[in-house]
Order: structure tokens, then C-alpha cells, then sequence
């Protein structure tokens, strides 16, 4: 699937009721191996920054989706633990430079968001689906590179 197609099925996701970490990870279930349905379930208490305005949703899924592909388990120890750690600060650095903030309650209420090449593309309308294919974006291509190191 390409970057613009997961952008489109997160967006799509967010406009039939789901939350926005439900929406992100539903654009990467095919990576994580899980369908929609068990996606929907794991993102369903992460909307609205966990119901209480705190780490929006999108971040909340990236996190989940590069814990699931690089995860730290007993078996990897320190190194895994160091890498999902590394991987899960870029993430949120390049989430920050682009919005300012991780937190939902201050997401909200921020006026003209500039959203990443794709939004345009799609034509994003509302804040919300401008950091779901931002989020979903930027995850893209963390994991793109992700993959080159991982060729090296």
C-alpha cells in the first residue's frame, strides 16, 4: 500500500465514527498483521487524548504501530528497548516540529494547520483529519527509513 493509499484509509476511517488512533492504525493493519476489527479494538480508549485531552490519538498510534513492528521484548532486552525508545522520540520530534505539541486539548484548539504535502493532496477539511494523515504520513516515512537502515 502506498503512502497516499494508508493517508486515504485513515482519513476514510476517521469519517465513519472511529477515533483517531483507531483511524491510524487501521491504515497500518496489514504491517501489524492484525485486521480492522482487532485495530478498532487495541485504539478504541485512545481518542480525544485518552478521553481527557492528553497525547492526541495519531502519536498514540504511531507508538503502538512501531511497538508492534519493533517491539521490546525479553529476548532483545536492552537493545530492543534502546531502539522502540529512539524510534518513539524521532516520532514525536518530527510530530512537534510540524504541530507544536503532542497533547489532543492543545491540538484542538490551534487555527490554520498546516498539515504535510499529503493533506493537500487529499484536501484534508477538518484539524483532526489533517493529523490523521499527517501523523499517518510521517509515520510512513519513518518506517521507510526504518527499513533502508535496516537494509544496511
Amino acid at each position: 500500500m502506498t503512502k497516499t493509499e494508508r493517508c486515504r484509509k485513515a482519513c476514510a476511517c476517521h469519517a465513519t465514527t472511529l477515533n483517531c488512533c483507531q483511524s491510524v492504525l487501521c491504515a497500518f493493519s496489514d504491517l501489524l498483521g492484525m485486521d480492522e476489527d482487532a485495530c478498532c479494538a487495541v485504539g478504541s480508549g485512545f481518542g480525544a487524548g485518552v478521553r481527557y485531552g492528553g497525547i492526541c490519538g495519531v502519536v498514540s498510534a504511531a507508538v503502538i504501530v512501531l511497538g508492534i513492528l519493533y517491539p521490546h521484548t525479553p529476548l532483545n532486552g536492552m537493545e530492543g528497548k534502546l531502539r522502540t525508545t529512539a524510534q518513539v522520540t524521532e516520532y514525536e520530534k518530527r510530530f512537534i516540529e510540524r504541530f507544536g505539541t503532542l497533547e489532543c486539548r492543545n491540538l484542538r484548539d490551534q487555527t490554520g494547520v498546516r498539515g504535510t504535502d499529503t493533506c493537500a493532496a487529499l484536501g484534508t477539511e477538518t484539524a483532526c483529519d489533517t493529523y490523521i494523515v499527517s501523523a499517518t504520513e510521517l509515520l510512513c516515512d519513518m518506517l521507510e527509513e526504518i527499513q533502508q537502515e535496516e537494509k544496511r
